[in-house]
């Protein structure tokens, strides 16, 4: 038996362990799903094998209950890729000089995942980006090196990251997720499994449309943090509290 043939081990793959990727791993494997997690920073990978978290807000009691008692495996050899149902890309995408997306982190996402697609995976996008990003680069890579049709062999999907800034309360599981898809189906199977583990999920009609909601609330948000700072600085002059 190939392994193209072999089953899948794992329910879920989480590539990137930063700020994004390692609460919504440590949120599957709770949730009682088989998690895998993939970082390229072997410091990182070290600090999880020992049930240690190196991100302020996540107690290293949580990660180490993940680890022993969730069932929730880490690893840095991307070949390990295959053997997850679905694999969820969470890279950072910082900002160029020009404030466009650096997708460098997507690309070399992509070329780790490639030649480890198979057929019935899903592969879905979580990364901030520009509208096209997902049906486009990030499509074409995987195609090219798996030798595979995205909304045919592999399902494709984007599901932004979000997050409710400044709310000490805010959790994963209740910031509604929006969630697009090369098809019908592509967005069906994501929704399944976001819906696992977030209370609401917001269907959009594709990829697309999926990035463009994301790039507005952050515009959106952007634009309402410089807009507050400004009045602050003015209004903070003639003494008044702005909040």
């Amino acid at each position: 038996m190939s392994d193209k043939e072999e089953p899948f081990h794992y329910d879920v793959a989480v590539v990137g362990l930063g700020y994004v990727g390692l609460p919504l791993a440590l949120k599957f494997a709770e949730a009682g799903l088989t998690v895998l997690g993939f970082e390229a920073d072997w410091t990182k990978i070290t600090q999880l094998e020992d049930g240690k978290s190196y991100l302020a807000h996540l107690p290293s009691d949580r990660v180490q209950r993940a680890r022993e008692k969730h069932g929730l495996s880490v690893t840095i050899d991307p070949a390990k890729l295959a053997k997850a149902r679905a694999v969820l890309i969470c890279v950072p995408t910082p900002l160029k000089e020009h404030r466009e997306p650096d997708l460098s982190n997507i690309t070399s996402a992509a070329q780790l995942l490639g030649p480890n697609v198979r057929k019935g995976m899903l592969v879905c996008l979580e990364s901030s980006t520009y509208p096209g990003t997902t049906e486009g680069e990030l499509r074409q890579m995987l195609e090219k090196l798996s030798g595979l049709t995205a909304g045919r062999d592999f399902a494709l999907a984007f599901a932004p990251e979000r997050e409710d800034p400044g709310n000490p309360k805010s959790d994963l599981k209740n910031v509604p997720r929006v969630v697009g898809g090369l098809t019908k189906a592509c967005r069906a199977r994501a929704v399944e499994l976001y819906g696992r583990i977030i209370d609401q999920i917001v269907e959009v009609e594709d990829c697309r449309t999926a990035e463009a909601v994301k790039l507005s609330e952050n515009i959106f948000r952007f634009v309402n943090i410089a807009l507050a700072n400004e009045l602050k600085r003015i209004f903070g002059k003639m003494g008044i509290d702005i909040w």
